[in-house]
């Protein structure tokens, strides 16, 4: 169940940002100005890189949205090359734009939210981009802005605040989603390989991950991260411990990852095991440095989470298992990534950025054994 305070966040979006969304006046300035070819002022159209100074991007959600932002930003930042570009996201989503230094500044609206959005609007954006899907005070909040260009998906009536407009793409993987954003704005298609790593790693962070590192002398690193933001990605701890002394014995030093939920499932993966085999890092790592030693993994095992889409940014090899999630959105494509799944009837369960309460006690990850994870490594160990 979602949080008392996301849930009157959610609700608050959809009765009072719905009603705004439908009734404010649309500021943004590109609307008005005139075109010279005969097609409504809504249409895409590129923007010119001249009078682009200062760009800002709206991503709220999680660390896994706001990681498949990243092919988005180089595109643009290759593009508007003398822009500085910003973030609106959320503390908990925050780190991911300090893994390395494509963005300027990071604003979190859920501290001090007022404070911070008069903050921001004393800044002058010329370029806006609403990366928001599924919630009307995204649009709303860029539309107080009142940028030259507000780019965003034209979903839930907000496309009346964009100067441009670009359809959001269920079905598809989020990085194209994102893409089609700067598309719009560049005006042409942004391409991007499945298989070459797309999320830099600072410098610091690179040379801390390898200190921490010099414990695994010669041997292969795993990392694993055993939790889940979500019950319905939830898989057995013991399971995890269960591979993570198979990797030991195959020669692999195991690293385990997480943030502070992650801390009990780590000790269950880490219990009994030789301190010369494993580490346990959960809780005790931001994620630049949690990027710095997944970068230098040889595998990388987790359920769908947010960690797993900075293991498929930095290149590592992953074994990942999907549940609830809609694999064609969230899955890592590329031949180096491997999902294990079961394909229940009821699965996935996920439509709209909202999963239900399950009544079968998440089968669909409980099916998934150690044996069907193995078989898995072993498969991605051999490409």
């Amino acid at each position: 169940m979602l949080p008392l305070k996301l849930r009157l966040l959610k609700q608050f979006d959809h009765v009072v940002g719905r009603w705004l969304c439908h009734h404010l006046r649309p500021t943004a300035r590109g609307l008005s100005m005139p075109r010279a070819d005969a097609q409504p002022s809504w249409a895409p159209r590129p923007v010119p890189k001249e009078g682009i100074e200062r760009i800002l991007i709206l991503r709220p959600g999680g660390i896994g949205d706001a990681v498949l932002t990243f092919p988005m930003i180089r595109a643009l930042n290759e593009y508007y090359d003398r822009a500085a570009i910003d973030v609106l996201g959320e503390r908990r989503n925050a780190q991911v734009y300090r893994i390395n230094n494509l963005v300027r500044q990071v604003f979190c609206y859920d501290r001090h939210p007022l404070a911070t959005l008069r903050r921001i609007a004393r800044t002058r954006y010329q370029l806006v981009i609403d990366t928001e899907q599924y919630h009307h005070l995204s649009s709303v909040v860029a539309n107080y802005l009142r940028p030259d260009y507000l780019c965003g998906f034209d979903t839930l009536g907000r496309g009346r605040f964009q100067t441009h407009r670009v359809r959001y793409l269920e079905q598809a993987y989020e990085v194209y989603a994102f893409l089609n954003l700067a598309g719009a704005l560049i005006g042409r298609p942004i391409g991007f390989d499945v298989d070459e790593p797309f999320l830099q790693v600072a410098r610091k962070w690179q040379a801390w991950a390898a200190g921490v590192l010099a414990a695994s002398g010669d041997r292969p690193v795993a990392a694993i991260v055993p939790s889940a933001s979500s019950p319905h990605r939830f898989w057995p701890p013991q399971r995890y411990a269960r591979v993570a002394a198979w990797l030991v014995q195959r020669g692999f030093f195991v690293v385990v990852l997480g943030g502070e939920d992650a801390i009990r499932a780590a000790r269950v993966v880490a219990d009994n095991r030789d301190r010369g085999d494993l580490m346990n890092l959960a809780g005790r790592t931001n994620l630049g440095q949690t990027a710095g030693v997944i970068q230098r993994a040889r595998l990388y095992l987790s359920a769908d989470t947010g960690v797993l889409h900075i293991a498929y940014g930095v290149g590592a090899p992953t074994v990942h298992m999907f549940g609830s999630g809609v694999q064609q959105k969230w899955a890592p494509p590329g031949r180096k990534y491997l999902v294990v799944h079961k394909n229940l009837p009821c699965s996935p369960c996920t439509r709209y950025g909202y999963t239900p309460p399950c009544p079968y006690g998440a089968a669909c990850m409980d099916a998934i054994t150690v044996e069907d994870v193995i078989a898995a490594i072993e498969e991605v160990l051999q490409r």
